[in-house]
């Protein structure tokens, strides 16, 4: 079996998506499925922190004149960096350059013009390469990620060429934070995509409820959930004792969602609780949330390994979840992975698809966004852990954990391939 795949972000961009590919097809090839994917050729100054298979072969084509630029800027901003660094030491705070600050205020502005995004200049570059690809090599299956939607214009040509297409949706085009002026472009263009794809895989089962009631039940038969995953061999080892209480969030804090007000505001009220609580990523804005309270420390941005680390020696994870009901963070799976008891803190109104998970394999606790109940949980859970640190992941349903591996997501997604191609 034979597949290409179509996907911006992918390493060594540092990204979500990134990690998705990255784990998905260093198990799809383990599992004897030939993977060649169609990637810009941009390499970030900070390396990715894991490996590719050598058996995934990469086509990398250029991002296009505007990402070109700030590829040009970043390496000339490097390359000043090193020789200040090798002349005197340079403040961790340093502020970035002209030509940085101004390509951060360019690229902003064509994201509002360019349909959806900037990255979209990569079209013409990555659908020629594709051309190229289709008339020298026999494909199965043409596979486009999402997002950027660029990867799905892309792979709109393959239906052209008859071969088989896949869509790895993830969430819905049209989100409650697309902006307004492309909202009605989002439902056309998603309407096409359910109406021409031949299977469309999202993260979770509320993504099709979405979809089905939005374009038609006569979709749901090709429709498949595979949600994000965390390592097989990802070890969950028996804890130190940490000398206080470690609490630890990564990822990043959003002011319309996942915001943590009411966590900053239980934390200032928590009485007798001897406690460091971690905050990792880029989250240096809400610093003032936190001021004077007494064990929080920002530790600003982590690569993905280092997060993994931070995850396993913490004693609880702390997680907010989104707004939607239809979103499930891909973080919840590596807090799975951890062996970390998970407090989750709900925003969402209705269904929250990740409350559900942790409450199923009884990974940890599920409270309201509510300061009082937050300091109440973490009384509790810290009371627990003083008594006996192992007595919060004691009842841990493994078995319903260890479905959320990679493994088993690509294997999941080696049948739906299958089923394609009888």
């Amino acid at each position: 079996m034979k597949v290409l795949l179509i996907a911006y972000e992918f390493p060594p961009i540092l990204a979500a998506q990134s990690l998705r590919w990255l784990h998905l097809a260093n198990e799809l090839v383990a599992q004897g499925v030939q993977i060649e994917v169609i990637c810009p050729d941009i390499a970030p100054n900070q390396a990715f922190p894991l490996a590719l298979d050598r058996r995934v072969i990469t086509h990398r084509v250029w991002p296009g004149p505007f990402i070109g630029l700030g590829e040009y800027a970043a390496k000339r901003a490097a390359a000043q960096s090193s020789v200040s660094n090798d002349q005197a030491s340079v403040a961790p705070s340093a502020k970035p350059s002209l030509l940085s600050r101004a390509y951060g205020i360019a690229r902003d502005l064509l994201n509002r013009v360019v349909y959806p995004d900037i990255r979209s200049e990569w079209y013409f570059f990555a659908r020629k390469k594709l051309k190229e690809l289709l008339a020298a090599n026999r494909y199965d299956i043409v596979l486009s990620s999402h997002e950027p939607a660029v990867d799905i214009f892309v792979g709109l040509y393959a239906k052209r060429a008859k071969l088989p297409w896949v869509v790895d949706l993830g969430d819905p085009l049209l989100t409650p934070y697309s902006p307004r002026w492309r909202r009605g472009i989002d439902l056309r263009v998603e309407r096409r995509i359910m109406r021409q794809a031949d299977h469309v895989v999202v993260t979770d089962d509320k993504v099709i409820e979405l979809l089905v009631e939005r374009h038609g039940a006569h979709l749901r038969e090709r429709m498949s959930t595979i949600s994000q995953g965390f390592p097989a061999s990802a070890p969950v080892e028996q804890k130190s004792a940490n000398a206080s209480f470690s609490i630890c969030f990564t990822g990043n804090f959003y002011s319309d969602f996942r915001n943590p007000t009411q966590l900053a505001d239980a934390l200032r009220t928590l009485q007798g609780v001897d406690f460091t609580f971690h905050i990792i990523g880029n989250n240096g804005r809400f610093k003032p949330l936190f001021d004077g309270i007494q064990g929080v420390e920002f530790l600003g941005q982590k690569n993905h390994s280092e997060c993994l680390e931070w995850q396993r020696r913490a004693d609880l994870l702390i997680n907010i979840g989104n707004v939607q009901n239809y979103q499930i963070p891909g973080k919840i799976y590596e807090y799975l992975g951890s062996g970390t008891p998970i407090l989750h803190i709900q925003t969402s109104e209705s269904t929250d698809p990740g409350a559900v998970l942790i409450d199923r394999t009884k990974a940890g606790v599920v409270i309201k966004n509510k300061s009082q109940e937050i300091a109440l949980a973490l009384s509790s859970l810290h009371e627990q852990w003083m008594a006996d640190p192992t007595a919060l992941v004691k009842h841990r349903e493994e078995s319903l954990i260890q479905c959320h591996t990679w493994l088993q997501k690509a294997t999941l997604y080696r049948k739906v391939i299958s089923q394609l191609l009888i």
